[in-house]
């Protein structure tokens, strides 16, 4: 049953149904308008006013013409807490990108140059880039026909279907609950690396983490996003600066090696070394929410400008410096090429902020998500009850997150799974699968020399997501033979001590030999 409210004098009708990625729950139907509602990028809630799908595409067939729009606030919500639509410029957007894409995935770059060797993952780093690129210009295509197209399950709902769209948003959250697990565990990993020298096991290590994350995430808001992101951004380059200064100190031992193209590089161990380098570009399934909140989202391309000159260097200086100075010994989790010090101590406590930073403002996104699909009435509701509603889904999530870093507790393996498993098809093969349809829906043809392109880039995602993950997950389950089952101690590189860094202890000037 429906309850009817009043929206700019037309009777709507409350309805629900399974939430999008964007978190829309709440629909309110007229003949061919609906207004749904969605998670902004920093926790405000934002209210679009759109054609319904079916309502567009059958307009389509009898060459009517439609266009979606984004609506003031509709009548019946707090507008003090609805984020203003379409109020962000291209240098705004590019600022949240960075902030959001440079992090996690930049910290196993060395370790896949180790892998791949100097040339490879230097051409896939500056390939995957203008890929992105090119992909975003496919998704502004799509809403520019589309123009209710809020989130990238949206576009699916609006080229194939529910179906489709059903799809998307199982792995857009998907991607969403898995990298916060990845986020947490290097929360915990780096909170202990700050405190090297107090034996606490890793699992107690990402309680603490979780115990400081639970009273953070109750900000449901996020205004200051412009210090917010500075301050991210600022704090993993500084980490990643002392590690380079470190190493430069230290310097290139004379046996170390480095190769063109690494020797005995095997199909399987290209694959894996790609999914994490996907990984580090991932972030593209926001891009239609960041789009949304753009004065013109025609300029999205722009952001690149701005994105594309900061992200590219640091991921190379990083894979480059790394490989450079370590060779095939280069590891998976950049902060481990430094010494026991207070370099690395500094650094770790680094990490550690911007990794709280970071799944601050993704478990915000998640969290509007589900309280929009549990309870649409009270999303913005500051009253205990509402209060407590968002205290239940925020531990919810950090529970969720504390199982899967202890679970998978490998970082550069579970890194690379989420880059395998996920990116490929929320970066590439959902976005030109979308646009595909959308040219044959408008009754353009796709000319020969674009199937040439676009085929080729499918396979190779289908591909990298079937064999990296076959590979990703084979080495977690040696590394549970190896390195210890889920909820085990592990304190390989975290402890000084010669039984848990034995490297790093010789690293650092210490014989665990003798």
């Amino acid at each position: 049953m429906g309850q009817s409210l009043s929206s700019d004098d037309k009777s709507v009708e409350f309805r629900t149904s399974m939430p999008s990625m964007s978190g829309h729950l709440q629909t309110f139907d007229t003949d061919s308008v609906e207004i749904v509602q969605r998670s902004g990028k920093f926790g405000k809630l934002m209210i679009v006013e759109r054609e319904k799908s079916s309502v567009v595409i059958a307009s389509m067939r009898s060459n009517q013409s439609y266009r979606s729009k984004s609506s003031s606030v509709a009548d019946g919500f707090d507008k003090d807490n609805v984020a203003p639509p379409q109020h962000a410029t291209w240098p705004n957007i590019s600022a949240i990108m960075i902030s959001e894409v440079v992090g996690a995935g930049v910290l196993t770059l060395s370790a896949k140059y180790a892998q791949l060797g100097w040339i490879l993952p230097t051409i896939f780093i500056v390939l995957i880039f203008f890929l992105v690129v090119y992909t975003s210009r496919m998704m502004v295509e799509v809403k520019k026909v589309f123009g209710g197209i809020i989130s990238l399950s949206d576009a699916g709902l609006y080229t194939y279907g529910r179906a489709v769209e059903i799809i998307t948003e199982l792995f857009c959250l998907t991607y969403l609950i898995f990298t916060l697990g990845d986020y947490l565990l290097l929360v915990g990993k780096s909170m202990g690396s700050t405190f090297y020298d107090v034996r606490i096991c890793q699992p107690y290590w990402l309680l603490i983490g979780s115990a400081i994350l639970v009273p953070i995430t109750q900000l449901r808001t996020l205004n200051a996003t412009t210090l917010l992101c500075a301050l991210n951004m600022a704090s993993i380059i500084i980490a990643v600066a002392l590690v380079i200064a470190g190493l430069v100190i230290k310097g290139r031992e004379s046996d170390v090696e480095t190769y063109a193209i690494a020797q005995d590089l095997d199909f399987m161990t290209f694959m894996q070394a790609l999914s994490n380098i996907f990984f580090t570009f991932g972030g593209q399934f926001m891009f239609y929410e960041l789009m949304a909140e753009m004065k013109d989202f025609t300029e999205f391309p722009k952001t690149f400008y701005i994105a594309g000159p900061f992200q590219v260097p640091i991921y190379l200086i990083v894979g480059c410096v790394g490989y450079y100075f370590k060779g095939k010994e280069a590891s998976g989790y950049f902060l481990d090429n430094l010494g026991f010090g207070w370099m690395y101590r500094l650094a770790s406590a680094l990490l550690c902020f911007h990794m709280l930073v970071a799944f601050l403002i993704l478990a915000n996104i998640l969290s509007r998500i589900m309280h929009i699909k549990i309870s649409p009435y009270h999303v913005n509701d500051l009253t205990l009850r509402g209060k407590a509603e968002w205290f239940g889904i925020t531990t919810a999530v950090i529970v969720t997150s504390f199982i899967i870093s202890n679970a998978i507790p490998f970082f550069e393996e579970l890194t690379g799974l989420i880059g395998g498993l996920l990116v490929p098809s929320l970066n590439v093969i959902f976005p030109i699968s979308f646009y595909i349809k959308m040219k044959f829906m408008i009754g353009e043809k796709v000319d020969w020399w674009e199937w040439v392109i676009y085929i080729p880039i499918i396979a190779a995602g289908v591909l990298i997501t079937v064999v990296s993950t076959v590979q990703n997950m084979s080495d977690i389950i040696l590394n549970w033979g190896n390195e210890g089952a889920p909820f085990s101690c592990h304190c390989q590189d975290v402890w000084n001590t010669c039984a848990c860094s034995e490297i790093r202890m010789e690293f650092t000037g210490l014989n665990c030999t003798t």
